[in-house]
């Protein structure tokens, strides 16, 4: 998909999710004990309200999760070396990356985007999974169907078929890298936050770049919420 199309569609889906979180009063509820506990450890109430924020999307894919997925049947192991298989990895070390940040106490103007930050990672940690899982599942319906147009003689059908699928594969993983890409983007500019507020006082643009993330974090929920549903929808479908 072109960027300009993944950029459109993910402001959509940003829209709807915000619109899920703030009707749900279990997530309002959620997101309010998240702002009271980062105020009780001692940040500063900017970055308890971001905290608070983080929390409220975590609470909301958790939500849709058990509402929408809960019985989905347990993904399989995942194919190693594949694609997929390599970008859950890249992930995962994302992820890790964002608690070790959090864990070195930085800056309070970025503790908190650090906060919420790695529960972000560590949900789309999980959908990524499924995505990935969805991917295979893919794979080995190619696999199959290849096999039977082998067999034939008029594999319009059949190829078309294949087509259809191919194409899904590439379009789930598109989307999973981009997804990807950004949560290592966020992770990299809090790292420069970080280190430049350990090095000087903490400038005004420095706090104004820590806010701009919190709205990169609501586009990542949203980009693995619907990232989510299409892998459902593949799986549906195979």
């Amino acid at each position: 998909m072109p960027a300009n199309g993944f950029r459109t569609a993910r402001a959509r889906a940003t829209g709807s999710f915000l619109t899920r979180a703030f009707r749900d009063p279990g997530n309002l509820l959620v997101a309010g004990l998240g702002t009271g506990s980062a105020w009780a450890i001692g940040l500063p109430l900017g970055a308890a309200a971001v905290v608070g924020a983080g929390m409220l999307g975590v609470a909301t894919i958790v939500g849709d999760r058990i509402h929408g997925g809960a019985h989905d049947p347990a993904a399989p192991p995942l194919r190693t070396g594949t694609r997929q298989a390599i970008l859950v990895l890249t992930l995962h070390g994302y992820r890790a990356d964002l608690e070790r940040l959090q864990q070195a106490r930085p800056a309070a103007h970025v503790a908190g985007t650090a906060v919420q930050a790695g529960a972000a990672a560590r949900a789309a940690e999980t959908i990524a999974n499924r995505v990935a899982a969805a991917v295979d599942a893919v794979d080995d319906a190619l696999t199959r169907a290849d096999r039977v147009a082998r067999q034939m003689t008029n594999t319009a059908d059949v190829r078309a078929s294949i087509q259809r699928m191919q194409q899904r594969r590439s379009d789930l993983l598109a989307k999973l890298a981009t997804a990807v890409d950004e949560v290592g983007e966020v992770y990299t500019k809090l790292l420069e936050l970080s280190t430049t507020a350990e090095i000087i006082d903490v400038p005004t643009d420095d706090i104004s770049a820590a806010a701009q993330l919190n709205d990169s974090l609501d586009a990542i929920r949203a980009a693995f919420a619907e990232l989510e549903n299409e892998a459902i929808t593949t799986r549906a479908f195979l």
